[in-house]
């Protein structure tokens, strides 16, 4: 089941590639609920049985901490879907809708790694550390994309531009390079050894673009607007809770259907006279599995 649930996420990648990201929210959707499945429903009643094993010694996926915290994961991964298919669409998007999508997504993202420090620390010891670094840097910059948006709406209603100009800019504060692992900002994706350097360019790109924007709006507010600006965002105009839209797909772990273990009857066979194996009153196991290779696989 932990191998099915890793084949979907993959699955959605690969949308998400292609630029299916409606299709690849699907999959996440699905790889979500049957981490979540396995969490709550089959390793229970795995160690309920009092199977006596060592955490350590187990697979990763193995531990119902693991598999709660990353149902978490695929489904913030799965909504980044959904703000992209959004932002991909023509005409302006709902800037305020995406900006509590966003920030719902950091949200999930901060109960992953929660998860991983509480539920999963043996597991996550053994995990590669630039993994979590990218986690890091997701939180922070789904914040930022939050506040972003947030100032893109407030913008668009021609009114409290102050506000505005001072939600960009706490934006981009939000995208700077964090001085160490508990401050403010993004882990370094410009170091020589990071794992995140492939990210350095959109994210130069995304500054860039902040940056022109944030000097527009400073520039139409100094010459027609006047409004004052805010040194920091009032609390009282910050989004509370962000969004969490997608929900995981229910799973059900289908039983097989049982092996035959004897031939049947020739008198209720389906097989044509010439198919029938000759009668004999001792078989051999090869004999058996010729046989039954030739039922399940002509």
């Amino acid at each position: 089941m932990a191998t099915e649930a890793m084949g979907l996420a993959g699955s959605g990648a690969d949308a998400c590639m292609a630029g299916e990201f409606t299709e690849a929210s699907r999959h996440l959707k699905a790889a979500a609920g049957v981490m979540k499945y396995l969490a709550e429903d089959q390793l229970p009643k795995w160690l309920s049985r009092g199977v006596n094993v060592d955490e350590k010694t187990m697979p990763a996926e193995a531990s119902a901490g693991i598999c709660d915290a990353f149902h978490i994961l695929f489904l913030a991964i799965g909504q980044q879907m959904v703000v992209a298919n959004v932002v991909a669409k023509h005409g302006t998007p709902n800037y305020m809708l995406l900006a509590k999508l966003c920030l719902g997504t950091s949200e999930h993202l901060e109960q992953f790694a929660s998860k991983m420090r509480t539920k999963a620390s043996v597991q996550k010891q053994l995990m590669d550390p630039s993994f979590f670094s990218l986690v890091a840097f997701q939180i922070a910059f789904q914040r930022s994309l939050s506040m972003y948006f947030q100032a893109r709406g407030v913008w668009d209603t021609h009114e409290h531009y102050g506000l505005a100009i001072s939600m960009l800019s706490e934006a981009t504060v939000l995208l700077r390079t964090r001085e160490s692992m508990t401050s403010r900002g993004i882990p370094d994706v410009d170091s020589s050894k990071t794992k995140l350097k492939a990210l350095s360019k959109d994210l130069t790109d995304l500054r860039n673009h902040m940056q022109i924007l944030l000097r527009s709006w400073e520039t139409d507010n100094s010459t027609v607007y006047f409004e004052s600006v805010p040194q920091s965002v009032p609390d009282d105009q910050r989004i509370k809770k962000g969004i969490m839209m997608l929900k995981p797909d229910p799973y059900t772990l289908i039983e097989p259907e049982p092996l035959p273990l004897s031939l049947p009857e020739h008198g209720n066979s389906s097989m044509s006279a010439e198919e029938k194996p000759p009668v004999t009153h001792e078989r051999s196991d090869s004999d058996l599995a010729r046989d039954l290779d030739k039922m399940w696989n002509k």
